[in-house]
């Protein structure tokens, strides 16, 4: 008679750390959650500073599900305010940017404010008793600018970002030093149906790179990668090969290496090989499905280089199709009956800098639960 086979037993006794559960990226009332408590008190990127460079300039964006602008005054302070007139909520700037004049204007009832958001006049109100003009003026957000970007929180207690990223200016521009002056090249744009947190949570990680990203793998010294967790942001470091299909540079380059930070809570800063090369991923949550990522390349001159355009073209045509491929893939399986548990363990290994750990998505998926707590 042949013996039955045992089914294999696995070993219990160490902890293994799990991912969040599937529902805290398909459910819409934790995408609610989200941005009333996570969104609303962290310091999310809008925009590159040369957007809104010069005295009068303005541009609008969306933080937690508001409508918001910041604009430089012509005393070159930058500013943010809600987007929305405290007569009778019309809104004051049409979405987009430009430069406005030395006062905004209400469109629907002439409402005027300075730059400084203090009100300057407000039609018929000598003849209202009781009328306080000072407590007229726009609700502002918190601005800062930092590495180049512009940054907005909706919590104006927020301590400065610059304290609760230290070391990553710093970083930085240690790798690129003219990132001040570096101006918009290119934009790709994707709608990607997937949940912010699982584009980030394929950020925070590669040990899917080599079988999804075999190019960049080809392109990166992967000895020679590491990644690290610092606090509110991560690193991902590794040495470039030149003449590969992702990097292009010559001997003269100042920066040969792949310099990757995610920066909680949605945006990834890029530092590419080459010569004041710089890589921006903006995602934008829209709902519980579906993120709008920018990526966002800034170079010295508008006008890439041949080198640049390569750079371009395979994020275009290589990297970004493949991530999005995957992370659209993720969604859909996170709402599977087949997705046991609701959750999978995640592959933490004892080296917190290893290429193929899984220990920035942990850091990440835990400042999440914290945030929502």
């Amino acid at each position: 008679m042949q013996n039955a086979q045992t089914a294999p037993v696995c070993d219990t006794s160490a902890s293994l750390a799990y991912t969040l559960p599937a529902h805290y990226y398909t459910s819409a009332d934790v995408f609610e959650l989200e941005k009333k408590t996570l969104f609303s008190k962290s310091w999310v990127c809008v925009m590159h500073k040369s957007q809104v460079a010069e005295p009068n300039a303005y541009a609008t964006a969306r933080v937690a599900g508001e409508n918001v602008f910041v604009v430089r005054g012509r005393d070159g302070v930058l500013r943010g305010f809600y987007n929305v007139c405290p007569h009778r909520a019309h809104e004051l700037f049409a979405e987009g940017s430009g430069r406005a004049k030395n006062v905004i204007t209400c469109p629907y009832h002439a409402w005027a404010f300075g730059l400084d958001g203090k009100v300057i006049h407000v039609r018929n109100s000598e003849n209202v008793p009781g009328f306080c003009k000072e407590n007229a003026g726009l609700t502002p957000v918190r601005v800062e600018e930092f590495c180049g970007l512009v940054f907005v929180n909706l919590d104006m207690d927020a301590v400065p970002l610059a304290e609760l990223a230290a070391g990553l200016n710093e970083e930085i521009r240690s790798r690129c030093p003219d990132v001040d002056k570096l101006v918009p090249a290119h934009r790709l744009t994707y709608e990607m149906k997937a949940n912010w947190k699982v584009v980030v949570d394929n950020y925070l990680e590669c040990l899917h790179c080599q079988t999804a990203h075999p190019a960049l793998v080809e392109s990166i010294r992967m000895e020679t990668y590491k990644h690290e967790v610092r606090g509110i942001y991560t690193s991902q470091v590794g040495q470039t090969r030149s003449d590969s299909d992702a990097f292009n540079y010559g001997d003269e380059a100042a920066h040969t290496e792949f310099a990757a930070f995610w920066l909680w809570p949605n945006v990834t800063i890029n530092v590419l090989p080459g010569d004041g090369n710089y890589g921006v991923f903006y995602m934008f949550p829209v709902d519980a499905d579906t993120t709008i990522q920018h990526f966002e390349f800034y170079f010295r001159d508008s006008t890439p280089t041949a080198e640049q355009e390569q750079l371009i073209e395979y994020y275009k045509n290589v990297l970004k199709p493949e991530d999005l491929s995957i992370v659209e893939s993720v969604q859909r399986g996170l709402k599977s009956r087949g997705y046991r548990n609701g959750q999978g363990p995640l592959l933490i290994t004892d080296d917190k800098t290893s290429a193929i750990g899984e220990h920035g998505v942990q850091h990440f998926q835990q400042m999440v639960l914290g945030a929502l707590a």
